[in-house]
């Protein structure tokens, strides 16, 4: 019997494809199975659609082989809808979902020793350690050989040619905790935790489809309205994914759901190696998980059932993937609730403004946590204007008393500099030319530590020159302070005190974040200082001083979010003082002591900053009042990109006509050039969906069918990095 099996594989192209299916195959298959296909001259992994009402096959390449387990309803459900809503390839955006690790690495073998069927005459067992070895079967059935090591090869080997035993190879069984599982007692709700568990729990025990927004402050104890919802969708056999904006918040957040859940709780972020994120994959498909902790890419844990997705810090704009399928992983995970009829919960200090909005209109319910745990006081913030503060050096001498008396009372300091290297350009005092990346349109910065300048876009890097390139000049100045140089001048100031940076250049490795946090949990760090690493949701409870270095680094970004993005960055950053016993102070330099974003940071006042940005939203018609799509056309030929561009913006202004849709550009990016391609780009906005995502879709053909290869159209739905 002939079956033509419908496939999706993860090529860069809009269809599907028809095999046909062994035999063998075919009462195995199922729409979401995983299978291996042929495709030109190579095997690829492709995903069942469906089975397509045809007989003929003539001509039809034939299925290879299953992989793995098939796809739940809900993820390929959910994969049709990234696909349409993203614009991208649906075998592309299936491969994006299902880690490759899962199909990298194999399930690690183990060998055992099996009683083998009927019965056995001991009498005709030779030697006490045989008999010994066979009793010890009886008893157990299945032994590991690493714990037969007393006896040796040549006992094992004559029970099994005696036909009472035989090796076998399964999978590894996850080594289990040494000792019982006893979790650690929940503390006490506040009256406003307690009414936000009780109606997310209400929610998601209809098994119906809701949004929550839990909007608390920070430090209201938000974590612990997910650990108590949680435990009830665990009693109910449901599981809860837990998504978490980077690595580095993963060990903290782990460690307070493995001492509530104990072994049930799976991790899955990049850090891990292939062998563990499959690993950590099987258990959740095999139903010995309640909890997935992880970043992005958590969000396509493989539950059955799912009854809770939560994205913590769902402001912060790590959960938008910036390359391949360009998905927002908040967005995605209110889309899976929707289809596994489960609760979504987006929790934050700072809202997103689409979020809050969406609340406003009572598209999301809205929850709110106005309180601090145990009434503990928010801390004072101060706002110091360093116009006039010698540029010599970064510290107002109000930061400076402040770290004084931290050390001395054996407290707490978080630095805030969110700037990587030691300073942002080397230029040459003679002429003023700025040492730039050779393949990006960007000045190079200076890494004093490794002696090198670098290029935070493509990666390049190169010595510092002797002169300069232009008019040959010995002159050469840095400037700009990166936390390389904040350190530099700390460790000058306060030679005595144990000092940590946590940037991207200083935390590599894979267990770097975790060990680098236990030394602060430690008390062995008195200053802690870094990018926008440190402001993000961890819990120290001995920082009772937070200064923010400079707050103006990305308020006059070329981005409508600029200063959304440093309200939330700041705000955040202040959230981390006086989680403990004693009151947190924060001192913030500016030189825009006046900007909304920042008055209002100082009085912790969301809704102040958000009634200020919406009006400038509403008047501009920018997200949330409108959609946004980004068309970016890249090439190596600069005038090429410019012409592809503008064939591009023909074909959208053609079809535009009475849609409702406003086109910005074509335009060079703000960076025009990264990695050698040029980069322009054109936004659609409008408050109509379908019509700019019809329009995009038609400029991104325009130029494929001009340019092919020679010209690449990247189209991004919802952009959050417009550089």
């Amino acid at each position: 019997m002939n079956l033509i099996v419908d496939i999706a594989v993860g090529v860069s192209v809009n269809k599907t494809f028809h095999y046909s299916a062994p035999e063998a195959l075919q009462e195995r298959l199922v729409e979401g199975s995983r299978v291996l296909v042929p495709f030109g001259s190579r095997t690829m992994t492709g995903t069942v659609l469906g089975f397509p009402d045809k007989n003929d096959s003539a001509g039809l390449k034939s299925i290879i082989e299953i992989v793995g387990s098939p796809l739940t309803t809900d993820l390929l459900a959910l994969a049709h809808w990234m696909a349409d809503y993203y614009l991208y390839p649906l075998g592309l955006t299936i491969e994006s979902m299902v880690p490759k690790a899962v199909s990298r690495a194999k399930p690690k073998k183990k060998k055992y020793l099996t009683l083998a069927d009927g019965d056995h005459d001991m009498d005709a067992v030779r030697g006490p350690k045989q008999k010994e070895l066979l009793l010890l079967l009886c008893e157990r059935q299945i032994i590991s050989l690493e714990e037969l090591k007393t006896f040796s090869p040549a006992t094992i080997k004559a029970l099994c040619e005696a036909g009472m035993a035989a090796i076998i190879e399964k999978d590894a069984e996850r080594t289990e905790t040494p000792e019982e599982f006893v979790p650690c007692m929940p503390p006490l709700l506040m009256p406003e935790q307690t009414d936000a568990v009780r109606r997310i729990s209400e929610a998601a025990s209809l098994s119906q489809f809701g949004v929550f927004l839990l909007h608390g402050v920070t430090g209201s104890g938000k974590t612990e309205v997910y650990l108590h919802s949680i435990k009830q969708q665990a009693d109910l056999g449901r599981g809860t994914i837990v998504l978490v904006p980077e690595i580095a918040l993963t060990p903290q957040l782990l460690g307070r759901f493995q001492r509530r859940f104990g072994d049930r709780v799976a991790v899955l972020h990049s850090g891990l190696t292939d062998r563990e994120r499959a690993d950590e994959y099987r258990r959740i498909q095999a139903g010995q998980v309640d909890v997935a902790v992880g970043a992005r890419s958590a969000v396509f844990a493989p539950f059955d059932k799912v009854g809770l997705i939560i994205v913590d810090e769902e402001h912060e704009n790590s959960y938008k993937q910036d390359e391949g399928l360009r998905y927002h992983a908040r967005d995605v995970a209110v889309m899976r609730a929707k289809f596994q009829n489960a609760v979504a919960v987006l929790g934050s200090a700072t809202p997103s403004l689409e979020s809050f909005y969406n609340a406003k209109n009572s598209k999301y319910q809205y929850l709110r946590l106005s309180k601090r745990v145990d009434h503990r006081p928010m801390p004072a913030v101060a706002i110091i204007d360093v116009k006039n503060l010698a540029k010599q050096t970064l510290y107002t001498p109000q930061l400076i008393t402040g770290i004084t008396q931290r050390l001395e009372k054996n407290e707490q300091t978080l630095l805030l500099l969110n700037r990587r290297g030691f300073s942002s350009v080397i230029i040459c005092q003679d002429c003023g030319v700025v040492v730039k990346c050779p393949s990006c349109s960007v000045s190079l910065t200076f890494h004093k530590n490794e002696g090198n300048l670098k290029c935070h876009y493509c990666g390049f890097f190169t010595r510092p020159p002797d002169k300069c390139f232009s008019c040959h000049g010995v002159d050469l100045k840095p400037l700009g302070s990166g936390t390389q140089k904040v350190e530099e001048e700390l460790q000058a100031l306060f030679p005595a005190a144990r000092m940590r940076r946590m940037d991207s250049d200083s935390v590599k490795g894979r267990d770097a974040y975790e060990q680098l946090l236990q030394q602060v949990d430690r008390r062995e760090v008195d200053i802690l200082l870094g990018t926008q690493m440190i402001a993000k949701g961890h819990d120290f409870p001995a920082v009772t001083l937070v200064g923010v270095v400079d707050a103006d680094v990305g308020l006059n970004f070329p981005d409508f979010r600029a200063a959304e993005k440093t309200f939330q960055l700041i705000t955040q950053a202040a959230g981390r003082a006086g989680r403990g016993e004693s009151a947190g102070e924060v001192v913030i330099q500016t030189m825009n002591p006046a900007h909304y974003s920042i008055l209002h940071s100082r009085t912790h006042d969301y809704e102040g900053f958000y009634n200020e940005e919406i009006a400038y939203r509403i008047q501009l018609g920018y997200p949330p009042i409108g959609r946004f799509i980004k068309l970016e056309v890249k090439s190596v030929d600069e005038a090429r990109a410019a012409e592809a561009a503008k064939v591009a913006m023909n074909r959208i202004r053609f079809l535009m006509r009475g849609k409702e849709t406003t086109l910005l550009g074509p335009a060079p990016a703000p960076i025009s050039r990264v990695r050698g391609q040029y980069r322009f780009q054109l936004l659609l906005l409008s408050t109509k969906r379908e019509k700019i995502r019809m329009l995009a879709a038609e400029g991104r053909a325009a130029v494929e069918e001009k340019f092919g290869r020679k010209c690449r159209v990247i189209v991004d739905v919802d952009p959050v990095n417009l550089m």
